[in-house]
């Protein structure tokens, strides 16, 4: 069903904001981890363009963290994903409910919603 509805809000984009085509679409997902022996949420980030380069995530406002190493140090994001190329993102930690995810791109920046 998120994905129905993010495919939805894309296509709203793409419609309405002429030239500025949502270059991904972002689904979450909760899967176990066997290093922290629960289960924990996933951002899944999909290209839906030739190349796009993430340089920032920011979940819920930035209430909530994002794990490992970047928290830490403040390091940026510098992942490029080609046409269909899925990156499931580091675990988001401290978020009981993700509402919104921010991910700023070489495409501009883009807020997703989750309901």
């Amino acid at each position: 069903m998120r994905k129905i509805f993010i495919f939805i809000v894309a296509i709203f984009f793409a419609a309405c904001g002429g030239e500025d085509k949502v270059p991904i679409e972002v689904s979450i997902s909760e899967r176990y981890n066997p290093i922290l022996h629960r289960n924990v949420k996933y951002l899944n980030i999909t290209s839906l363009v030739d190349s796009v380069k993430i340089t920032n995530i920011i979940p819920n406002r930035g209430k909530c963290k994002v794990g490992g190493v970047l928290d830490k140090n403040g390091i940026k994001i510098d992942k490029t994903l080609s046409y269909s190329q899925t990156w499931d993102y580091i675990p988001l930690s401290n978020c009981n409910k993700i509402l919104e995810v921010k991910v700023e791109t070489d495409h501009g920046d883009w807020t997703f919603s989750f309901n």
